[in-house]
């Protein structure tokens, strides 16, 4: 199932000035520091010095109407709204996150109260913190997917890709019948150009002696995208990922938006919750 894309321009590219994305309500619940098992955000910008990070705590989602559901067992966590739309929405992390990565980043963790509060549940989830669009992962991201569907009576699926996130991305959203709709901060969508050193163990890990065929580049179907990416990352660059993903989607007869950012890998200008919120609901099944 795919969503509409009438009623507004295909395929614009948006060049966006710089600006800190900064809710004063995603501030207000930003309140607690640190939390055990964290690990740098693939977000960090190389040789950049990790800031603390800031966990939304759940007494605080709780107050807004919302709950905070963390399972161990599967290393996924679900945030389930006070009222739901019908719609999931899975965040697909980038290199070395975890679950809470959505919510230990004041930038993430905006989005995922704006998506919240309009009724939208969340889905993240571990993969073991080196998820680059090998078969294994997938397959977890879609028993995930399909639990939480049948779990929360969700119909609608949306996807939220960040960095490394972006190979698993663009396969579920062309694979998955459910999928209304795409977005995608800094995507990665050739392996082939992810050439640092401290990558590599992880890529071998995941794929172990398959053929990465499959996401040199990833392939990219019709489902509705909208991406955001700075031609000035110097971990995943623009022209030979972001811009590979937003061609093949426009080849595929896709409505893309693409906004060019500013700033290095992660920078805040990559992320504007309302206009999230907004392309979400658009795509959203007529009448749900």
């Amino acid at each position: 199932m795919r969503g509409a894309a009438s009623g507004s321009p295909q395929n614009a590219v948006v060049p966006r000035r710089p600006r800190r994305t900064a809710l004063a309500v995603a501030v207000a619940l930003l309140v607690q520091v640190g939390l055990a098992g964290c690990v740098a955000s693939s977000t960090v910008p190389p040789q950049a010095t990790p800031r603390p990070t800031a966990t939304i705590v759940p007494a605080d989602l709780r107050a807004a109407g919302g709950r905070v559901v963390d399972d161990e067992r599967s290393s996924s966590l679900v945030i389930v709204p006070k009222t739901s739309n019908g719609g999931l929405v899975v965040f697909l992390h980038g290199w070395g996150q975890t679950r809470w990565s959505l919510l230990s980043r004041r930038e993430e963790a905006s989005v995922a109260h704006a998506i919240g509060d309009a009724g939208f549940t969340v889905l993240a989830a571990d993969a073991d913190g080196k998820a680059w669009g090998d078969p294994a992962s997938l397959a977890d991201y879609r028993s995930l997917i399909e639990r939480t569907q049948a779990r929360y009576r969700l119909h609608d699926v949306f996807l939220m890709g960040e960095s490394m996130g972006g190979l698993a991305t663009m396969q579920l959203a062309r694979t998955l019948p459910d999928v209304r709709a795409a977005t995608a901060w800094f995507p990665v969508c050739d392996i082939r150009t992810m050439r640092e050193p401290r990558f590599q163990a992880t890529i071998r890990d995941a794929w172990r002696g398959r053929s990465r065929a499959p996401i040199s580049p990833v392939r990219v179907g019709d489902t509705p995208l909208m991406v955001w990416a700075s031609p000035a990352d110097t971990v995943v660059t623009a022209a030979t990922n972001a811009a590979v993903c937003v061609a093949e989607a426009k080849a595929a007869g896709a409505s893309v938006t693409y906004i060019q950012t500013s700033g290095e890998h992660g920078d805040p200008s990559n992320y504007d919750p309302a206009a999230v919120v907004r392309f979400f609901e658009k795509h959203r099944t007529p009448g749900a």
